[in-house]
């Protein structure tokens, strides 16, 4: 190769290399003028949303873990013994109960306040004394709550099924005056006092945020699972899907639930000598027990004195108990 074409190759190369660097350098400056570099203000205002974004970011993801904490564990105090209790099938139905007594106290409180504590602290006052009377309050004790609880649930059932034909009329009558069926709802919500007020209240809630009225329906037959409840589920589902006068159907579903109320006081006048011998059988041996306990306590020592005694004292209180349910079961008829 001659130095002449030598000397071409490297000032065509150069050109070249001139050539790309022009086109560079005015692609920068073209990309410069569209897009100039922000001001101080600008860089600022950038800055700003920038660290807006990541505190938004950061409180909603923080939001987030707490209503999620919330859904789960809405039920519990305490995570841990939340996660423990979950392991029984006795806390499902627990949650149930305190529901529809009414009580708002997470399960865990419940279970270590009125169960646990009570029974732990008389079983150890007895390990330490060895008097069985402390053993038979550590197993008392959260018996007795638990009576107490299904007690209370029972009054609030009650009351409920209660005020259920005036809210049956009262949705007739809403319907039949020109309201679609959730506003009618929210007509009981709205008039209707606690618990039934409540309730209807939570399953208007549960249709306004686009929950399917069967599944709301279903919740509410959930929590409230009576008779009454379910046929007004029924009622008003087949009436959704095929079609019909749901205030009609209404109407006379509380006129049947009040026909079985009057069905109800026949009954309990019949057996009401029944239920009172029921009770004084039941009463009667324990309030004997403490007037001699009070009056005459040398007489009835050895029944917690002795060993025999004791013994004998447990199995008369648990046939007395047997025996006082058999008889409640006997009396109660459902109609």
């Amino acid at each position: 190769m001659d130095t002449t074409t030598i000397i071409l190759f490297l000032l065509g190369a150069g050109l070249f290399g001139l050539c790309a660097l022009g086109l560079g350098a005015a692609l920068y400056f073209i990309q410069l003028f569209l897009s100039p570099e922000p001001s101080f203000m600008q860089q600022r205002l950038l800055r700003l949303k920038s660290q807006h974004k990541e505190e938004t970011s950061s409180v909603y993801q923080s939001e987030v873990r707490k209503i999620s904490q919330l859904l789960k564990d809405r039920n519990y105090a305490n995570a841990a013994l939340g996660r423990i209790l979950e392991q029984y099938s006795f806390t499902a139905r627990l949650k149930k109960s305190l529901y529809q007594a009414g009580f708002t106290i997470p399960v865990d409180k419940f279970v270590l306040y009125f169960m646990a504590i009570p029974f732990g602290a008389g079983f150890l006052l007895f390990l330490l004394t060895k008097n069985i009377v402390l053993l038979g309050l550590a197993a008392g004790i959260p018996l007795v709550t638990i009576v107490l609880l299904k007690v209370q649930q029972g009054k609030r059932l009650a009351k409920f099924t209660h005020q259920l034909p005036d809210a049956m009329n009262l949705m007739t009558s809403s319907l039949r005056a020109g309201h679609s069926f959730q506003s009618a709802i929210g007509v009981i919500a709205q008039e209707m006092p606690d618990p039934i007020g409540t309730e209807f209240a939570l399953l208007v809630n549960d249709i306004n945020l686009g929950i399917p009225v069967k599944d709301a329906m279903a919740k509410l037959t959930t929590h409230i699972d009576l008779p009454d409840v379910r046929m007004f589920s029924t009622a008003v589902l087949i009436q959704r899907e095929a079609g019909g006068n749901l205030a009609e159907v209404l109407d006379k579903l509380g006129y049947t639930i009040r026909e079985r109320f009057k069905l109800k006081g026949q009954i309990s006048a019949l057996t009401g000598q029944s239920r009172l011998t029921g009770y004084v059988l039941g009463c009667a041996p324990a309030a004997i027990f403490l007037l001699l306990f009070l009056f005459f306590p040398a007489y009835i020592a050895p029944l917690y004195e002795t060993p025999l005694g004791t013994f004998a004292l447990i199995v008369a209180g648990i046939l007395q108990l047997i025996g006082f349910f058999i008889m409640k079961k006997i009396i109660d008829i459902r109609v």
